[in-house]
């Protein structure tokens, strides 16, 4: 059946139409048949699909490609005049069924959107195009006439390959893209089944490239998730496209991995400084625990044990992380590739709801920021039972078991002791604290990286506002420093840009917080600072 790709719901309407029109009917097929005997209603079902091109091993595999089921998507009939006369969703099979007007010309549209409401779980995840006003995707099938009895119509998805290159509309991109959330929220409904799921915007483009700039111009970076206020508080994920450079529609471990950041941003906690990250680095604690459980849940969502990414001329190559082994280099809470075998381990062998209920538990609220360390302590409180298998895998990538959230045991250092342990410093009230940074495992000055941030703890008395004074010891030429101070939320921050020194006030409840300290410039190999509260 003939397909058209519509990207916008006044487009559907005018492009359905006008399909129809040029087609030869002379207009007379556009208008519902009236006086004829018979059924008022009949039944219209049938199946959505879309052509799925598998990734393996790294690079796209045209010649695997398949037919899987549009799964959860919003369906729409639609009159001869582009009015919406009923509306229903695809199942678990990407089958539809709706009861329409008999004899009436209709058209059959679905979106690539997941929408349901109710007191029970809901969700509204749509694929937009960023390049063309956010507009929605979708697809519609040629007009026809229900008729007097059932009718089936089936709408399909095509990919646009034609064995060498993408030679026409490429449809189905939305539709896979739509097809890995699906994948997602199912893992977590699997576990959690009357969950709320905040409203997601996924932004995908066959113009969008890994280039900075102006994402409405396709200039996306990468592909990455966000809830800045630059989508209007609604968070969004933003996929590349881009034939023969980086298309990531396919890439369901890439896609799932973003949304893995959603999750811990609508159900957890990230307190992630983001930024550039490789495997072979040795990372800040919130950026290796964030994007270690963004890769491990991309396994864990999608059933497998490794991921791919592909990129380069036809998608021919790419990358393949094996999920399960962990680093035997200099491995620790430092590691990208030591978190996320620890998560993917810990679901292989306990499953998905201990690690869930960790997550959504008192993790969220530690005062310590997001690492392993505090994970661990939620989970082995939430699923004592499991402990033991944790425990194991901690052990196993140089991690020690923590005695509480704040790791005071702990005695893996990356090769970094006097910078990276301990895990944090203890600041006194009105006493002068020195902190120190370091730039010895980042050449490329990121600021990310173990030793990039130094971390103190301190006990607030009472209920009131502190100050926060911090000022470079030994005059280290073009430092700025920067604070943000954690409890159990980002409660404050100190990010001037004035040289050398910083100062701020933040409001606290009783109990303990973080200060978490950096130079955003990153200038030396040993920068200290003094950090007074008050």
């Amino acid at each position: 059946m003939k397909t058209w790709f519509l990207r916008s719901l006044a487009i559907v309407a005018v492009a359905v139409l006008g399909a129809c029109g040029g087609g030869g009917g002379g207009g007379g097929g556009f208008f519902p048949i009236t006086g004829l005997p018979g059924a008022t209603t009949v039944a219209l079902n049938g199946n959505v699909t879309f052509d799925s091109v598998p990734n393996s091993t790294g690079a796209l595999n045209y010649g695997a490609m398949s037919v899987k089921p549009v799964r959860g998507a919003v369906v729409e009939v639609l009159d001869a005049n582009g009015a919406v006369l009923t509306s229903t969703a695809t199942d678990g099979s990407g089958a539809y069924s709706a009861t329409v007007p008999a004899n009436t010309t209709v058209s059959v549209r679905v979106k690539a959107q997941m929408l349901q409401t109710g007191s029970g779980a809901s969700w509204d995840v749509s694929v937009r195009d960023n390049t063309q006003s956010d507009a929605l995707y979708s697809m519609a099938s040629e007009s026809f006439s229900t008729g007097g009895a059932a009718v089936t119509r089936n709408v399909h998805a095509p990919s646009g390959w034609n064995g060498s290159s993408y030679a026409s509309t490429r449809v189905a991109g939305p539709f896979a893209v739509l097809d890995t959330v699906y994948a997602t929220q199912a893992k977590v409904l699997s576990v959690a089944s009357s969950t709320t799921f905040p409203p997601l915007r996924v932004f995908w483009s066959v113009n969008n490239v890994p280039a900075s700039g102006n994402p409405a111009l396709g200039q996306i970076g990468t592909t990455f998730f966000t809830s800045s206020t630059a989508t209007g508080a609604v968070r969004a994920i933003y996929v590349l496209g881009k034939e023969n450079v980086d298309t990531d529609e396919y890439d369901n471990s890439v896609v799932a991995h973003e949304w893995g950041h959603y999750y811990q941003s609508a159900f957890s906690r990230d307190d992630s400084p983001g930024g550039s990250h490789s495997l072979s680095e040795l990372l800040d604690r919130r950026l290796a625990f964030s994007e270690g459980w963004g890769n491990a849940w991309s396994g864990i969502a999608l059933a497998r044990s490794n991921y791919t990414d592909s990129t380069g001329a036809n998608q021919a190559l790419g990358s393949s992380l094996d999920l399960t082994a962990g680093t035997t280099s200099n491995p620790g809470w430092f590691r990208e590739a030591s978190i996320q075998s620890i998560f993917w381990n810990l679901n292989n062998q306990v499953g998905f709801k201990p690690i869930h209920d960790a997550l959504t538990g008192s993790f969220k609220t530690s005062t310590a920021v997001t690492s392993i360390h505090p994970f661990s302590v939620a989970f082995n409180a939430a699923a004592s039972g499991s402990a033991s298998a944790l425990n194991a895998l901690l052990v196993g990538q140089g991690i020690a078991v923590p005695n509480n959230q704040f790791a005071d045991n702990e005695t893996n250092s990356g090769g970094l002791t006097s910078f990276a342990l301990p895990m944090y410093r203890t600041a006194t009230l009105g006493v002068g604290t020195q902190a120190c940074v370091t730039n010895q495992v980042d050449p490329g000055r990121a600021g990310n990286k173990l030793g990039s941030y130094a971390y103190l703890r301190f006990t607030a008395p009472t209920q009131r506002n502190y100050s926060v004074t911090i000022a470079v010891t030994g005059g280290t030429p073009g430092t700025d420093p920067d604070f943000v101070v954690y409890q159990g939320r980002r409660a404050g921050q100190g990010l001037s840009t004035v040289g050398g020194s910083e100062s701020g006030a933040v409001s606290l409840s009783a109990g303990e917080a973080v200060l978490v300290l950096n130079d955003f410039n990153n200038v030396s190999a040993n920068t200290c600072f003094t950090v007074t509260i008050n």
